[in-house]
């Protein structure tokens, strides 16, 4: 098992705080470890420094976090305070974990629903309607005949279901996967795809403004330039439309534009205030408090997402026991009344 990036880089900012080497806080790390993957992977870390890789890129290498701590990570090797970014970096894991902890608690029910509901279309398609056909073949062929048709219209009614299914699920784990995996592929497919459907693309596109926001304040304030801030957070979006925009603002600053906020990233009150910005800390400061503008706008609309997803996930288990009740009791009452019909008739 990997160590967990937030107790590594919270165990190094306290030992280098007290004066000790990158190394040797990494050593502590290594003999305070009881797992075999946290003592390799601190191991590898440490050696990999020793033959001149840089932190970050041992970390990234060893521990795989995603792009977006690597960059926070990188960003004091290119200026600045090592410690007091590590500082920043924490604080933003901090509150990205509460937001995932935040999210997982809404997580459970929609899983569980969907998973209810895949059972109930696997139990139906291959179990109760083949039985019931099976069964039928044993009766007059009239009442066979009624009945396939009843077992017809119970299969239309599990594809639709189980296109609801696939529908409704593929878009709640296309915005999980964007908002929590930590593969930078896989997470940055994700994030195109929930950019462009309804509502999700509110929620990354707050979320991504939070990280990137918080990337840009901790480095404005640990005394990077503004350009390369900008270079990093351009490089650590996997948004295409706002890495666009980020370029865009990177080639007016070196033409020496002024009203280079001017991006839809940015509302209007927020270029307004940004183009009014005196220094760089007092940038650093104002865009401290939109990234965490952006992070409560997140959590609002993914609460909103969530208690959507899960309304849906009950309607279809809902609609999965209707299936369910039409293809085993309506069967069994069918054919009981078919008996039944044509024995008065005898």
């Amino acid at each position: 098992m990997k160590p967990d990036i937030l107790t590594l880089l919270k165990t190094l900012q306290l030992s280098l705080e007290n004066g000790k080497s990158l190394t040797s806080a990494l050593s502590l790390l290594q003999k305070a470890s009881k797992e075999k993957g946290e003592i390799s992977a601190y191991t590898n870390i440490t050696r990999s420094i020793q033959e001149g890789a840089s932190f970050s890129k041992a970390v990234e290498k060893h521990v795989s976090p995603s792009r977006d701590i690597i960059q926070f990570v990188a960003m004091a090797e290119q200026g600045g305070s090592f410690v007091k970014t590590l500082k920043s970096v924490v604080s933003y894991l901090e509150i990205k974990n509460k937001f995932h902890q935040e999210s997982n608690d809404k997580i459970a029910l929609p899983m569980i629903y969907f998973t209810l509901t895949a059972i109930i279309i696997i139990f139906v398609r291959f179990f109760a309607v083949p039985f019931h056909i099976e069964e039928a073949k044993t009766y007059d062929p009239k009442i066979y005949a009624i009945v396939a048709e009843h077992l017809d219209m119970a299969l239309i009614l599990s594809n639709v279901l189980f296109g609801g299914l696939i529908l409704f699920s593929a878009y709640f784990f296309i915005v999980m996967i964007a908002l929590f995996n930590y593969s930078g592929t896989i997470q940055g497919l994700a994030k195109r795809y929930a950019s462009y459907l309804p509502m999700s693309s509110k929620i990354i596109e707050y979320f991504e403004k939070f990280i990137l926001l918080s990337l840009l304040s901790a480095m404005l304030k640990n005394g990077v330039s503004l350009k390369i801030a900008l270079q990093t957070a351009t490089k650590s979006t996997l948004i295409p439309r706002i890495k666009k925009q980020f370029n865009g603002i990177l080639t007016k600053v070196s033409r020496g534009e002024k009203d280079f906020w001017s991006i839809p990233f940015f509302e209007d009150i927020e270029q307004h205030l940004l183009t009014g910005a005196g220094t760089v800390t007092q940038l650093g400061e104002m865009l401290e408090q939109f990234a965490d503008r952006a992070r409560l706008n997140a959590l609002t609309m993914a609460t909103k997402f969530f208690r959507i997803i899960t309304i849906l996930a009950i309607l279809l288990l809902a609609f999965a026991v209707f299936v369910e009740f039409f293809t085993i009791v309506l069967t069994q009452v069918l054919i009981q009344q078919e008996i039944i019909t044509q024995a008065g008739r005898a």
